[in-house]
């Protein structure tokens, strides 16, 4: 077993906060000490506690701070570390200089998962000596990969694809069956039940879902709609355009603002359809989750969605910011029940498939023993040995 610190500084909560404190907690239960880093009172460090990890605190709050390099050299003296695994890029202006002060940290292998992509070329001087510390480095889908390697100082071979994964009991057909909250919220069996789980951003489709759910409610009037989800911290501005949308269309007796929920299992139990009308998106976990459940889907056929819908056979595929082509899709689905039922089985068959937490924690812990073998063979001038060692 490895003693891993998995960093990341970001006082948001999405969702790469949220796979640092999902990856931690499970690499905790497969027999790994895991040294979770993170920035005081933010919703991670909450989210680590709460896991019954203690986190350790870097009061970091831009690209570089000589304390947090203090005590992040600090921790790898006195931590038995052996893989730093680091999630927020921004944090290698800290990180890179720390491992190379500390006489333990010049040793350990250095990992980088990139959860979004960037628009701009990172290739000057100062970023081509911090990516030549990375040893290697992990795209969340394909679309990451191809810009990472697009704008970064990097070889193809040092970056590689694993997606997220999803946990297939929590996330089952079977363990989801009870829709208690669908009666809660006054839904009959009748009615068609149409959600999109995300933060309520404009870019993640808010706009069009409602726009789709007036032109549904023409067409079938037997359709309701559920929104889940809460302003981007710090950000209110695009959730208030969002409600206030909704009460100019006059949906307020069609749609249901649920908030901020921990219980999504339950919350994709009441549904009968789930929309991911995000404009860009480097992955789409919420929409792994539906497709788990066993929901019919109807995403945006761009970038990481592609990953997990590749043809119609799993979801239907709509262009992003189209609200016509979105109602058309939905209105498909809630007329037909049995290419529902025919989609979420193929698409939970393709996430037990692919997308399985299992899946996802064997390749990271392949890496992570990859990259410390090789940091441990002091010569690796030898062909055969770099080809051995090939992540």
């Amino acid at each position: 077993m490895l003693n891993i610190l998995q960093i990341c500084t970001s006082s948001s909560w999405g969702g790469m906060e949220m796979h640092v404190g999902f990856l931690s907690r499970r690499l905790a239960q497969r027999g790994h000490h895991v040294i979770p880093v993170c920035a005081p009172n933010t919703p991670l460090a909450q989210d680590l506690r709460a896991s019954g990890l203690e986190p350790y605190l870097l009061d970091h709050t831009g690209y570089f701070q000589p304390r947090s390099l203090v005590r992040l050299v600090r921790c790898f003296e006195a931590r038995p570390v052996e893989i730093v695994h680091s999630h927020y890029s921004r944090d290698l202006w800290t990180i890179v200089p720390a491992m190379s002060y500390s006489r333990v940290g010049r040793k350990i292998p250095l990992l980088l998962t990139k959860h979004i992509g960037t628009g701009k070329p990172k290739r000057d001087f100062l970023h081509r000596r911090l990516y030549r510390r990375v040893d290697y480095l992990i795209a969340i889908s394909e679309v990451i990969r191809q810009n990472l390697i697009a704008t970064h100082p990097l070889t193809p071979e040092k970056v590689g694809v694993i997606h997220h994964g999803v946990d297939l009991e929590q996330f089952s057909p079977t363990k989801i069956s009870d829709r208690s909250l669908r009666r809660e919220l006054g839904f009959s069996q009748n009615e068609v039940v149409v959600g999109m789980v995300g933060r309520l951003q404009i870019s993640k489709g808010g706009l069009e879902f409602l726009e789709m759910a007036r032109r549904v409610h023409l067409v079938q009037p037997n359709t309701k709609f559920v929104i889940v989800g809460e302003p981007t911290r710090g950000e209110p501005r695009d959730a208030e355009i969002i409600r206030q949308t909704c009460r100019d269309l006059q949906l307020e007796n069609l749609v249901t603002f649920l908030g901020f929920r921990k219980d999504i299992p339950a919350v994709l139990a009441a549904l009968d359809v789930f929309v991911f009308p995000s404009h860009a998106e480097a992955f789409g976990l919420a929409l792994l989750e539906a497709m788990a459940s066993g929901k019919a889907v109807i995403a945006s056929n761009n970038d990481g969605v592609l990953d997990l819908v590749p043809d119609e056979s799993l979801g239907l595929l709509v262009p992003p910011r189209n609200a016509e082509a979105l109602t058309q899709a939905c209105l498909r689905l809630v007329e037909n029940e049995s290419l529902r039922r025919k989609m979420g089985e193929a698409g939970r068959a393709a996430v037990v498939q692919n997308f399985s937490v299992q899946r996802m924690l064997e390749q990271i812990e392949s890496i992570y023993c990859r990259l410390q073998a090789r940091r441990s063979i002091p010569a690796l001038e030898n062909e055969k040995v770099r080809a051995a060692l090939t992540v």
